[in-house]
């Protein structure tokens, strides 16, 4: 009769524990299929600027969700972010989400065949730091044919993964926004900077080889190369 005791014992078990959070290469799986289906659902047919604008939305909306926002506002900040009010603070985190989110998702499509299905292949996922930082390295395929490296530093966030920068072919989207906003701050002052973030947030769709905000370029791919990644240090 043991058979059955541990048995019970086992099903208890599996009830009573919490389920097993996505891993990181699960969390950036379901947000590339996702955005797939969209991409794949827009460009059906005749693709019109509106549409084009509207699946950038939705998928500007998935992705939110994805990336540490917050902490990357205030790394692009510093040192000026501990001089903002909570006001200010959450200003500057919705205004940058914003432009982050768009700059990401232009880097990705401005690789991607209009005439084909995208293609974004996960290649491997490391874990170091006791299971709190995570990098997933993945490769766009783009359309020319070549694969271009897009590796995701995450960190872990409660039962969730977020993601806390990008680095495209060894260039660190985080870092490009920090050189950028420093200079910006040394040509003009914080509110110039909300200024011209406000002007520009959200990208109204458009996909120019290069974004104007508020008179000022900011180009893409990023120029600031990263730092080794080591999954050691957040």
């Amino acid at each position: 009769m043991r058979g059955p005791r541990v048995l019970v014992v086992i099903l208890l078990l599996v009830i009573s524990s919490p389920a097993a959070s996505a891993s990181p290469y699960e969390q950036l799986d379901n947000f590339f299929r996702k955005a797939t289906t969209i991409l794949t659902e827009a460009s059906r047919g005749e693709l019109s600027h509106e549409r084009a604008s509207q699946a950038q939305q939705e998928i500007q909306q998935l992705a939110r969700p994805l990336f540490d926002v917050r902490s990357a506002a205030r790394r692009v900040l510093e040192p000026g972010w501990n001089t903002l009010s909570v006001v200010q603070r959450e200003e500057f985190v919705r205004l940058f989400g914003d432009h982050l989110l768009w700059g990401y998702l232009s880097l990705v499509r401005g690789r991607l065949s209009r005439d084909r299905p995208p293609t974004i292949r996960l290649v491997a996922e490391e874990v170091g730091a006791g299971g709190r930082v995570a990098l997933v390295r993945t490769v766009v395929r783009t359309r020319d044919g070549a694969d271009v490296p897009f590796d995701y530093v995450m960190t872990k966030a409660g039962a969730n993964w977020l993601v806390r920068d990008v680095v495209v072919d060894g260039v660190s989207l985080i870092e490009n926004y920090r050189a950028q906003v420093a200079q910006v701050l040394r040509d003009s002052t914080y509110a110039g900077l909300v200024a011209r973030l406000r002007s520009g947030a959200g990208g109204g769709g458009r996909q120019p080889a290069s974004r104007t905000v508020g008179g000022e370029p900011i180009s893409y791919p990023p120029v600031q190369r990263a730092a080794p990644q080591n999954v050691e240090n957040p």
